[in-house]
């Protein structure tokens, strides 16, 4: 965690900076130097680091007025302020804290000492983030799994009641017909229950990196596809992708839900293709899956990662609506992203955005 964090220095003195970000870089951080609040207010606009280092007194906007400034605003409040000070006055450090920084250090300090405390900050802000996200994540869960499982429960509930009066009216053929139905109602909530059960736990893995040959995951999974579908005309356009970082377990099932998404939806056409390529960014390793299938209206687009959400009926393409949902959990996983875009009757595209 420590190695991929960014920090920046904000103080006016130029020697203090380099001071302390020998210190930190040594340690393998990211460090941004600002000497005044306007540069350092400049370089948040481009970049939000991880924690900031910020001195109390300084020309112009001071270090208070700027932490009041940081904590005002929604993108910047949750970033951990220490302030660097030379006097360990109590009521100007006690305005510190009543400002929202977390700790402070008193000039000069020590390499051990200036350590502990960021690193510190850093595992409590981390630990914050990710608690965060789980909290999000469990209520869009159980918000999906109360709205998804109602609906077939009521068509039971429904069905049953009708089942009732039918039987105490002797209507043995039509009980019959009913009771088939509630059988296949109860047995596709089964399923539903299986899929989530097994969606919550990928949720909770953590990735296990190692460096993954992209071209060749992706020809295994196309492979592997293809062999379920023998008859059909689908060609692989596989361009030279890059290696990435991550657990090899999920992104197989990420490329996996991609890839048997493609199949599925080019069900229909006589000549299918998917098209495998990197795209060239400076911050993220950037894939894309196309192909030439079914497409979706962009208008709905924001429920495509939704759990149980659907674009297709099951009588045209067959489906749980977990596969992108999972696909979307574990790029996340990764600290990445996926994007969707289509066209109905032209084909789709999901971009995968891997941190380098």
């Amino acid at each position: 965690m420590f190695e991929k964090a960014e920090i920046l220095i904000v103080d006016d003195m130029p020697e203090h900076i380099a001071f302390a970000g020998t210190i930190l870089r040594n340690e393998g951080f990211r460090v941004l130097g600002a000497t005044s609040a306007k540069a350092a207010l400049k370089m948040m606009e481009k970049s939000k680091p991880h924690l900031i280092l910020l001195d109390i007194k300084m020309d112009g906007m001071d270090g208070l007025e700027l932490c009041r400034h940081f904590k005002s605003d929604e993108e910047t409040k949750e970033i951990p302020v220490i302030f660097m000070t030379s006097e360990s006055d109590p009521a100007m450090i006690k305005k510190g804290f009543e400002l929202g920084c977390c700790d402070y250090v008193v000039k000069p300090f020590t390499k051990e000492e200036l350590l502990a405390r960021v690193k510190t900050h850093l595992e409590i802000y981390s630990k914050r983030r990710k608690l965060e996200a789980a909290n999000n994540e469990l209520s869009l869960f159980c918000s999906a799994i109360s709205h998804d499982l109602r609906s077939p429960l009521n068509v039971t509930q429904m069905l049953a009641d009708t089942l009732k009066k039918d039987i105490n009216a002797g209507n043995t053929e039509d009980a019959l017909k009913i009771a088939s139905m509630i059988e296949g109602k109860t047995a596709k909530l089964i399923t539903m229950i299986e899929r989530l059960l097994s969606f919550s736990k990928m949720c909770s893995i953590e990735p296990e990196y190692e460096t993954l040959d992209m071209n060749e995951l992706v020809r295994d999974i196309f492979d592997e596809c293809k062999s379920a579908e023998p008859e059909r005309n689908i060609t692989l356009i596989e361009g030279s992708l890059p290696q990435i970082s991550g657990d090899d377990v999920l992104v197989r099932m990420l490329v996996k839900n991609l890839m048997t998404n493609a199949f599925k939806f080019t069900r229909h056409r006589q000549n299918a293709v998917i098209t495998v390529s990197a795209i060239p960014d400076e911050s993220y390793v950037v894939i894309s899956f196309r192909d030439n299938g079914a497409g979706f209206d962009m208008t709905y687009a924001d429920k495509l990662f939704g759990v149980f959400q659907r674009l297709h009926l099951d009588e045209e393409y067959e489906g749980s609506g977990i596969g992108l949902a999972t696909a979307d959990r574990i790029i996340k996983r990764h600290g990445g992203r996926i994007e969707a875009y289509g066209e109905v009757d032209k084909g789709a595209e999901f971009t995968l955005y891997f941190p380098k």
